[in-house]
């Protein structure tokens, strides 16, 4: 009984043995984009990448450097913590950066600050879509809602992706949440705006996600599976508006 614990222990080993996690950021972001993967940076929290399933390893680079970590930028020394592009990781969190996918490539595309740390919230980036950073995060809201809405596990086709980034950035442009789901796009379209207080994407989509909770039609379709989707947000530095459209 003892022996068949030990092999069952080493298979499980096997199955799933720890990535590598660099601690040189420029290092990594050289070898994510030499071999165009997804670069995973860990800024200073207490998040062990390295308990990353190796799977992912094929397409990510693991990287973690503390919170007083720099890098270079036209000669000067930034703090990572504090660059522009990391903002919404408020300091301290774990972002994705797109070194793989043509249309992104350079961009961060996911955020989460330390508060957002979890390993169900951090693992739930590494099977997202490719996709800007109000798409994914969108989408990983879904995700990591407590009833598993089902919306989000079809085909991210792009041209709902399209529709509902650009209706998205009509309702915020206007300040007023409505539809707009033109004749054969799609089956199915919800829309919602988040509180005025959520000025943070990952804060404003996890309230837009529980706000689409509260209606019934909404949610019916949110929950529901489909064989392809489309969900983004824009801000007007007010709120937030979301579109979700499906087919």
């Amino acid at each position: 009984m003892l022996s068949a614990c030990i092999v069952a222990s080493q298979l499980f080993v096997s199955l799933f043995t720890a990535v590598e996690v660099k601690s040189d950021y420029a290092a990594a972001y050289a070898e994510a984009q030499s071999n165009s993967k997804m670069l995973v940076v860990n800024v200073g929290t207490t998040y062990d990448l390295a308990s990353t399933n190796d799977r992912y390893a094929k397409d990510f680079v693991f990287c973690q450097v503390d919170k007083d970590a720099s890098i270079q930028v036209d000669g000067k020394d930034v703090k990572i913590a504090g660059h522009p592009s990391f903002s919404d990781m408020e300091g301290l969190g774990i972002a994705v950066i797109d070194l793989k996918n043509e249309g992104h490539k350079g961009q961060v595309v996911s955020v989460l600050p330390l508060r957002h740390t979890t390993a169900h919230q951090v693992q739930a980036l590494f099977d997202l879509p490719a996709g800007t950073l109000t798409q994914r995060t969108l989408i990983w809201a879904m995700r990591v809602h407590p009833e598993a809405p089902q919306s989000t596990y079809g085909a991210a086709a792009p041209e709902l992706m399209a529709h509902a980034q650009n209706h998205s950035q009509v309702q915020a442009n206007s300040n007023n949440q409505h539809h707009n789901l033109p004749v054969g796009i799609a089956s199915s379209e919800i829309v919602a705006e988040s509180w005025p207080w959520n000025h943070n994407v990952v804060d404003a989509a996890i309230d837009i996600v529980n706000s689409w909770r509260q209606s019934p039609g909404h949610w019916g379709a949110a929950r529901s599976s489909w064989s392809s989707y489309g969900y983004d947000m824009k801000t007007n530095g007010s709120k937030w508006f979301a579109t979700g459209v499906f087919r």
